[in-house]
């Protein structure tokens, strides 16, 4: 959890550099770079990390996230593995739940 935190947290900073949301990126992608850039960083010298940092953050919002939302069959499978029910052969749209209908605000 704390490796989660420290990659969505470095997203997160270089998000705001240019003034955008961190979930637009993909964390894959963040985890990917990390993990090739981790091993160098024992071999900087101190006054290089700042530079190092920077071009860690530069690689990270080199790539964005496929947009998940609106699927058109969320959590269906191909092949039965899992729990999850198989993907029907035609489309079905997505149904929408109206979470507004069943909130009641008490003042």
């Amino acid at each position: 959890m704390l490796a989660h935190f420290a990659i969505r947290g470095l997203m997160h900073e270089a998000a705001l550099e240019i003034g955008e949301s961190s979930n637009e990126w993909s964390f894959i992608h963040a985890v990917r770079v990390i993990r090739r850039r981790l091993p160098r960083i024992a071999a900087i010298p101190p006054k290089d990390l700042d530079v190092f940092h920077t071009a860690t953050l530069r690689e990270i919002l080199e790539e964005r996230a496929s947009r998940s939302l609106n699927r058109v069959c969320p959590r269906d499978v191909k092949r039965k593995m899992s729990n999850y029910p198989l993907r029907p052969r035609t489309r079905t749209k997505t149904v929408r739940i109206d979470f507004r209908a069943g909130i009641l605000v008490i003042k």
